[in-house]
């Protein structure tokens, strides 16, 4: 076959247009730190890679869900602890009223106290963390109880029903609220037949309602118990999630990360190569006739 100066010119552009993409590549790995850049340059570790952005993201909402939910318990937990302590202090006070040494003014003062006790324990049944009512089962924008202006009474909510749960991984969900009825509609109940004896001054009926008020304590007790439970459920969900997310993180970078030593190498090597395919091409190309005339 007879080679023509065309077909070498020729040769020399597409070997010189390769050289030229080679260490194109190199610069956008280095400066953009990515080996796979597109699907097109390594498919396997692309879908992969893309596989492990997907558990990645999904890791970091199972977090966020987790810390919420930790969140959620401990002003839970501390709702009830200060109601725990309070219902300690009115089974101080109806021991005292129970003792039939006392006067109904004696009795009017302690009144008095529980009165004001009992509008501290609606508080705590009616705390609300980030704007929702946490004894508010679904209901969360209402408050699980109200007080009759008129009559002191109170009643809760029909609408504060409903279990609400965290996603916390696959198959992984955890009820995180405690309905309000559950904890103090007895309580209430309790408290407010307290009032009732104190106002009528009846010492016997004051002393029978101690057997309620430790009932009220010991619920108190259980879904304090429930939460410190949950919460170490917790804990440990989320020591296991922030473990996984550095495994994936370092895989996803080993995936698709590039070696910055190897390919400084190699970018310099391309460099070297383009360089020569410059200076054979100005070798090869055809001299004009000016070149000859000179």
């Amino acid at each position: 076959m007879r080679i023509t100066q065309g077909m070498i010119t020729e040769a020399f552009m597409r070997n010189l247009s390769y050289n030229l993409k080679r260490l194109n590549d190199k610069e956008d790995m280095l400066s953009s730190g990515k080996r796979v850049r597109r699907p097109s340059d390594d498919p396997v570790s692309a879908i992969l890679a893309m596989r492990l952005r997907n558990t990645l993201s999904g890791i970091e909402q199972y977090n966020k869900n987790v810390n919420d939910a930790l969140t959620w318990l401990k002003n839970t937990e501390s709702a009830l602890a200060n109601t725990g302590d309070i219902l300690q202090r009115i089974r101080e006070l109806t021991v005292n009223a129970a003792n039939d040494t006392l006067t109904p003014e004696d009795r009017q003062t302690i009144l008095d106290e529980v009165s004001q006790l009992k509008l501290q324990i609606l508080q705590e049944a009616n705390t609300s963390y980030n704007n929702r009512y946490l004894f508010g089962g679904y209901a969360t924008d209402q408050p699980p109880f109200y007080i009759d202006s008129i009559t002191g009474k109170i009643t809760a909510n029909t609408s504060a029903t409903g279990t609400l749960k965290y996603n916390l991984g696959m198959n992984n969900n955890m009820d995180v609220n405690v309905l309000g009825t559950d904890v103090f509609s007895d309580l209430f109940t309790t408290v407010e037949s307290i009032e009732s004896d104190l106002k009528l001054n009846d010492a016997s009926a004051l002393s029978g309602r101690l057997t309620d008020l430790d009932n009220a304590i010991n619920i108190v007790l259980k879904y304090r118990s429930q939460i410190g439970a949950k919460s170490n459920r917790l804990d440990a969900t989320k020591s296991r999630l922030e473990s996984n997310e550095i495994d994936y993180t370092d895989l996803l970078s080993k995936t698709e990360d590039v070696d910055v030593a190897k390919t400084i190498m190699d970018l310099k090597m391309d460099e070297n190569v383009y360089r020569a395919s410059l200076a054979v091409g100005a070798r090869i190309i055809q001299p004009t006739l000016v070149d000859f005339l000179r």
